[in-house]
């Protein structure tokens, strides 16, 4: 079956999908992006991704026809018949340049997909990364060059993912997702000062755990001391780390957080 995409509010074969050169997203990264998580054919939590849309296109200073986002993912995700995956929002700018000045010569372009799920390695590990999270960087910009530096740099040492430090060096997150850690029975998950960005699950879990998780600033000692890490994000839920930096961690705090996450969305997704 044909895959499409949803490209300014039109319903159109993926493989007919064409962006212009001009594309300021293209060129320059000017723009943001969500990815939400769909189960049963439903996305999960839309109406805080919206909101961090709406936080994104305010903080880069342009506006984009957001109202039928919702109704076309849905109109989407029923033409694509996917039941399981994920739904990714682009937003760029659009054309019009005096170089990096923006110009408004055209309106924003929307594009909306769906991916597969992405299968995971069955043992999770985590290293450190030279890449530092800039500072205010707190929205989904699709200028991610730290965070696919990150990435890159984990691939290459053969880890799942490397933790980033902010300029201060405190834990901020990783390349794709936000991080906790328990210690003597407590969670701890870095404070906003720390300059991550807010993830939708992080948000989430703050509200719904029966444990208390304490925001605070902490350098990369107290995390080679843990006894046990994990990270969340839309895509994954909540995934337990089995390894950092060459040491063993337990899975007690992260496994049973998990399952309160997948009730969560089996209960928003409901039929």
């Amino acid at each position: 079956m044909q895959n499409h995409i949803i490209k300014n509010h039109q319903l159109i074969p993926e493989k007919q999908a064409q962006v212009s050169i001009n594309e300021r997203g293209l060129l320059f990264g000017d723009g943001i992006f969500e990815t939400c998580k769909i189960f049963n054919g439903k996305i999960y939590d839309f109406k805080a991704h919206e909101a961090r849309i709406k936080e994104g296109l305010k903080l880069l200073k342009f506006s984009a026809k957001i109202s039928d986002l919702e109704s076309d993912a849905k109109k989407l995700i029923k033409k694509n018949e996917l039941k399981n995956g994920i739904l990714k929002i682009s937003i760029s700018r659009g054309i019009g340049s005096f170089g990096y000045l923006p110009t408004y010569e055209s309106e924003a372009l929307i594009i909306i997909q769906t991916l597969e799920e992405r299968k995971l390695p069955t043992k999770i590990t985590l290293g450190i990364s030279s890449i530092k999270v800039p500072s205010n960087y707190f929205a989904k910009s699709m200028n991610a060059l730290p965070y696919l530096l990150t990435k890159i740099e984990a691939k290459e040492n053969n880890f799942f993912d490397c933790v980033m430090l902010n300029e201060k060096k405190f834990i901020s997150e990783t390349s794709s997702a936000n991080i906790f850690w328990v210690k003597n029975g407590r969670i701890f998950t870095p404070s906003k000062s720390c300059g991550m960005l807010r993830g939708t699950i992080r948000k989430k879990l703050l509200k719904i755990s029966p444990i208390k998780i304490f925001e605070k600033s902490s350098r990369i000692s107290t995390l080679k001391n843990a006894d046990e890490i994990f990270l969340t994000n839309s895509s994954f839920l909540l995934l337990s780390v089995d390894e950092f930096m060459g040491r063993k961690l337990e899975n007690n705090f992260g496994k049973n957080l998990q399952k309160l996450l997948v009730e969560d969305v089996r209960k928003s997704c409901q039929s």
